[in-house]
């Protein structure tokens, strides 16, 4: 249903478009490269950072990895030791705390000097998750849809305007026996691997940001990698509780049917963080954008002279949960 209508939007706008003309020729766009870095600073005592040269829009290949930059990296303007790892990979050796300062600069021969600036947030607990079987009108398909609904509450901090991303994570696991007896608890199982999850946000009010007609207009609601971002405009100092809709995936183990386990993420992001992942989603989610029939958001980065993001989060997991599904 949302392709033909998107395809039926794209075809009027094409049909509007067809009397204008303008000349326009890639190749005289004159870019110069810059340096494009990206570092996400939490508590601990060593952060990632990674370089690269970016590729101006008159140009063919792709972005190159720097190695043999000159860093500073600063907490609460102490130097950090930097480590060279290879391949435009580089890391920071420094203790950092709730409240740091965080400050970098690079440069590498040839490109203008980039430097960004960020915070070192706390982390905002997150309750245990609730599970129960939902039957939920779609906007996106146009009719009503069974989902495994997650929730899980948190407390936002009253003195501050606050930033957030959930993410859903699903785990499997493996064994070194045959058996085909319960599913294995987590805390006792041989290996483990998580997959993030693809969350449908019809249920939560700071999640859902579409209705069926930004998605007839050709506009989805999935955020980047499915890292949903949102703010706390509608719960500033109070307790929320996110309402996760997921696709029913079930397994018959003895008697019943199975869930995976779940968990679920919850990210404080400092505001440029929001921001870069905001602007990165726009792009992703606008058929008409892509098709080059509307405005497409610049992306918002916080690297001064340069292309990227340098933004501090903190991180706070639930523990594991597993749905028996009813008979």
């Amino acid at each position: 249903m949302k392709q033909i209508h998107t395809l039926f939007i794209i075809a009027l706008s094409v049909l509007a478009l067809t009397s204008c003309h303008d000349d326009f020729d890639i190749k005289t766009v004159k870019a110069e490269p810059r340096l494009i870095l990206y570092c996400l600073p939490t508590e601990g005592d060593t952060t990632s950072i990674q370089l690269m040269r970016s590729l101006p829009v008159n140009q063919t290949g792709r972005v190159v990895p720097i190695d043999g930059a000159r860093i500073s990296y600063t907490v609460n303007g102490q130097p950090a030791t930097i480590i060279a790892e290879g391949y435009g990979h580089y890391k920071a050796v420094a203790r950092q705390a709730v409240g740091d300062r965080i400050s970098i600069e690079a440069e590498a021969d040839g490109l203008p000097a980039v430097s960004a600036q960020t915070t070192i947030l706390d982390a905002v607990p997150i309750s245990d998750v609730a599970t129960k079987e939902v039957t939920v009108y779609s906007d996106y398909w146009e009719e009503s849809e069974n989902y495994l609904q997650l929730t899980a509450s948190f407390t936002d901090p009253a003195d501050t305007k606050d930033y957030y991303a959930v993410q859903v994570k699903s785990l499997l696991f493996w064994r070194n026996d045959d058996s085909y007896g319960d599913m294995p608890d987590p805390d006792n199982v041989v290996d483990t691997s998580a997959v993030v999850c693809n969350v449908y946000t019809e249920s939560d009010p700071v999640l859902r940001k579409l209705n069926s007609i930004d998605y007839d207009f050709g506009y989805d609601n999935n955020d980047y990698e499915n890292f949903y971002v949102f703010t706390d405009d509608d719960f500033n100092g109070k307790t929320y509780t996110l309402h996760l809709n997921l696709d029913r995936n079930m397994a018959r183990v003895g008697l019943h049917y199975v869930s995976p386990y779940y968990y679920v993420e919850l990210y404080h992001i400092t505001p440029e963080f929001y921001h870069f992942v905001s602007t990165i989603g726009s792009i992703e989610n606008s058929d008409l954008a892509k098709a080059g029939l509307s405005n497409i958001t610049p992306n918002v980065g916080n690297v001064r002279n340069g292309i990227g993001m340098a933004a501090g989060f903190a991180l706070a997991k639930s523990k594991t949960v597993q749905h028996v599904y009813d008979e």
